[in-house]
């Protein structure tokens, strides 16, 4: 046998985890942590009856799911640390550094929520640009809620090429593509992102002002949104490890032009007597009170007045993560050797299920490289912004073992979701519950899978927290799918990933990150039920696009 039997009381047990899952944390009223634990139970008691997997093949899914979860919590732990620092340094300047790059508010907003996380993107993902920059947002003067919800609409795009294109190479590897293919399956891809990156950005600007946030930030979708798309396209093309990452420095050198424009108008228009210091302190006030758009409420961070620190000082801690992983992950034989050494990996032997459904073995699964590994930069950073922060004297008389202590409190509960909702997905997949899911997706739908193509992607995203993870279970679906549709297989890998990079959006473990980064951990269902609207509106779009392309690129 392939696997268990694709009858519909099958399928509605696979589905019964994530349908679950999806109730629990929408409904507000159970917090996550128990939401998790609940699935856990419901997804190992449907793994033992209903898909016959026996007790060693759950405790070996598990085993790789707390591996997991211990992966990401190397990413979550050391950004929490990078955020009580800043704390230290003070948000709120650093904050206000960021909200006067530009003149107008939600400028700099898409600035801190789109662009910026997309850059962060290019080097490391699983959720470490929301942990990074939901955080300036609350300095900035945005609430904690929105502060996580703005980034994972904003992010989304540069996924798939992102983390030096994890995701792009599982689907492609995974699906057995050739040069050529790969070639297409790239630019199709990059394509449509684009599309996504500038949909995403005027989502975000939308849900802050509706249309006067899209008045306010159209200049900036534009003269950054449409180089970093056209950048991704090319670069894809050519090195889809740094598509991304290129895209995001194209958007920031945009966005410097627009800003050392604005300082020479304001420069021309200062009165005489005034000169550059005078505009200087203007624009710090002014930025200032654009800011604040209001009196401070319960959830709204207060701006800080005017000091003499450099901006340069109060964000070297994020400073020098750019500065430590951008020269390793950009020269490609400095990025294999990271990958390849120093490993911490545990080896899971090959099982299978009573109904046939078999898991090959995982040597070396999931490996922590400790040089390769986004947590050690970060810690890296965390130690060097420590350093500059008492060099500089922005330490002042903190306690440091009192900084230490309030980091610490904040890390069990969001760690338990982490890791609970990590073993979840490794079940969901070693008992065959999500091919179940794929296969009567695909039996049911027929000739028009394309539009459901990227709601697979989505739905492995949403369940495992990562596109590559999604890519790894559906990828060789999609592509044997495309091929009994007489369709190009780059075209349903298409749908697969951004879809992918949409359901991360609205995954509760890319969310737990954002919300732990801000201090709200019991807030996942609200954001949650706030990000469901843009998503659907993102994957409608990819749906479209991914049912045209399947009419114009043949096999």
């Amino acid at each position: 046998m392939n696997g268990p039997p694709l009858t519909p009381a099958l399928w509605a047990a696979a589905f019964a985890p994530v349908a679950t899952l999806f109730a629990l944390v929408a409904s507000g009223r159970v917090r996550t942590q128990r939401a998790a634990a609940v699935v856990l139970v419901v997804t190992a008691a449907l793994g033992l009856t209903a898909f016959r997997a026996g007790p060693a093949v759950l405790l070996l899914a598990a085993g790789k799911g707390l591996w997991l979860g211990a992966w990401i919590l190397l990413v979550v732990w050391p950004a929490l640390l990078l955020y009580r620092l800043a704390e230290v340094g003070g948000l709120e300047r650093i904050g206000k550094v960021f909200v006067s790059i530009l003149p107008r508010r939600r400028e700099n907003l898409l600035i801190v929520s789109w662009l910026f996380p997309a850059f962060i993107q290019g080097v490391a993902g699983f959720g470490t640009p929301i942990a990074v920059a939901a955080p300036l947002l609350v300095a900035m003067g945005w609430s904690r809620t929105r502060a996580v919800v703005y980034p994972l609409i904003g992010y989304h795009w540069a996924v798939t090429f992102g983390s030096m294109g994890s995701s792009f190479y599982m689907a492609s590897l995974t699906a057995h593509l050739s040069p050529g293919q790969q070639v297409r399956f790239a630019v199709l891809a990059a394509s449509v992102l684009g599309v996504n990156c500038l949909l995403s950005g005027a989502l975000v600007l939308f849900m802050d002002g509706r249309w006067t946030g899209l008045r306010e930030g159209g200049r900036v979708l534009v003269l950054a949104g449409v180089p970093m798309a056209v950048t991704q396209v090319v670069t894809a093309y050519i090195v889809p490890a740094v598509a991304s990452l290129a895209a995001g420095a194209t958007g920031f050198l945009a966005v410097f032009a627009m800003a050392a424009r604005h300082r020479r108008r304001q420069r021309a228009a200062a009165p005489v007597g005034i000169g550059a210091a005078g505009a200087a302190a203007g624009r710090v006030r002014e930025g200032t009170a654009v800011a604040g758009a209001g009196p401070p409420g319960p959830d709204r961070a207060p701006v800080a007045e005017a000091d003499d620190v450099h901006p340069a000082q109060l964000l070297s801690p994020y400073l020098y993560l750019l500065a430590l992983a951008l020269p390793v992950f950009l020269v490609p034989a400095s990025r294999a050797w990271v990958r390849a050494h120093l490993l911490l990996a545990l080896d899971f032997p090959a099982t299978a299920t009573g109904w046939g459904w078999a898991t090959e073995a995982a040597p070396q699964y999931t490996p922590v490289a400790l040089l390769g590994h986004p947590g050690s930069y970060i810690s890296l950073a965390c130690l060097l912004g420590y350093l500059t922060y008492r060099w500089v004297g922005l330490w002042g008389a903190t306690n440091g073992r009192a900084v230490l202590r309030k980091w610490a409190r904040s890390l069990p509960r969001a760690s338990t979701s982490i890791v609970q909702l990590a073993v979840v997905a490794t079940i969901l997949i070693d008992t065959g519950m999500v091919a179940v899911l794929a296969r009567g997706i695909t039996g049911a739908t027929g000739e028009a899978f394309p539009l459901l193509s990227p709601v697979v992607g989505a739905m492995g995203s949403f369940m495992t927290g990562s596109t590559t993870s999604a890519n790894a279970l559906f990828s060789s679906l999609q592509t044997q799918v495309a091929g009994l549709l007489d369709i190009a297989p780059e075209v349903l890998l298409t749908g697969q990933t951004v879809g992918g990079n949409v359901g991360n959006s609205v995954a509760p473990v890319i969310i737990l990150i954002g919300v732990t980064a801000v201090g709200v951990p019991d807030q996942v269902s609200r954001i949650l039920r706030i990000s469901l609207v843009p998503c659907a509106v993102l994957l409608a779009g990819v749906s479209a696009m991914v049912l045209v392309l399947s009419r114009l690129v043949h096999p």
